[in-house]
């Protein structure tokens, strides 16, 4: 519904424009040259605008969303924080840990419910940001209203794809992040010494970047973790179908699910949690 608002504000903001510039051609006095001006800026500013909307509002959708919102022991509910809405999965008892998480670009954010509904049941809190048009780089940011609101002992920023790399970035100015959960990202600005990273990505995946993911190893803390595994793709740390670009998996997105939380735990658990 936000991102809706999002797009009528927009289209009116180009209407208005529009509006404007026509009325100026109109009452321009001066023959050609000034008239052929204000209707190219006029026309520029249409079809941005309309350029922008059709490439922003298509998103790719969660598969099977009310049956995850009703199954299990980890409460799964809508919460809004600051300046942004989220999908809290909270573990069956008070935690003292939560995930922070950056959803992919152009990807429902319902689609990351079973990875984080997995992790609440084995008690860790999770929020996953609703972000503006689906895209992290509009929000990155968008942490502030959880960490303001909550009182967590340990806290880490994790996202997949672009989200990841937002999710660093907020994390490498922040340094009550305990640490960042990458999958299938990378960061592009050097994390804390004091913080700790792990990255996840499929062996198989065709959406990432692997010379830029190698390069941007020089960004990681000294803990560091690395976990590829093996026959997963990019899309499917999600449940949102395939991916435009991606290889083809050789395992379950169930398998690649499970395979990423026990990961995740395995990594949460070195600090005794």
């Amino acid at each position: 519904m936000k991102y809706a608002v999002y797009s009528i504000i927009a289209l009116a903001v180009s209407v208005f424009c529009g509006t404007v510039l026509m009325k100026a051609i109109m009452k321009e006095k001066n023959s050609g040259k000034g008239k052929r001006f204000l209707l190219a800026a006029g026309l520029s500013v249409l079809i941005f605008t309309m350029g922008f909307l059709a490439y922003l509002l298509p998103y790719q959708k969660a598969e099977g969303t009310p049956v995850l919102m009703l199954e299990g022991k980890a409460e799964v509910k809508e919460e809004r924080h600051g300046k942004t809405s989220d999908i809290a999965c909270k573990a069956p008892e008070k935690s003292d840990t939560a995930i922070i998480f950056y959803p992919g670009a152009k990807v429902d954010p319902y689609a990351y419910v079973t990875l984080a509904k997995k992790l609440a049941e084995n008690g860790i809190d999770i929020y996953i940001i609703k972000m503006p048009f689906h895209m992290a780089v509009f929000e990155k940011n968008a942490a502030d209203g959880i960490l303001g609101d909550t009182d967590y002992e340990h806290v880490y920023l994790a996202g997949h794809s672009l989200g990841g790399t937002m999710a660093a970035q907020y994390a490498s100015e922040h340094e009550t992040v305990e640490g960042v959960i990458l999958l299938a990202s990378y960061p592009t600005k050097p994390l804390n010494a004091s913080q700790r990273l792990l990255s996840v990505a499929g062996d198989n995946d065709g959406c990432l970047e692997w010379d830029v993911y190698e390069n941007k190893k020089e960004n990681w803390p000294k803990d560091s973790t690395e976990v590829l595994l093996k026959g997963g793709n990019h899309a499917q740390f999600g449940t949102y179908g395939k991916q435009r670009g991606d290889n083809e998996a050789f395992i379950t997105t169930e398998e690649q699910i499970d395979q990423t939380v026990t990961t995740i735990l395995q990594f949460l658990h070195q600090t005794g949690e």
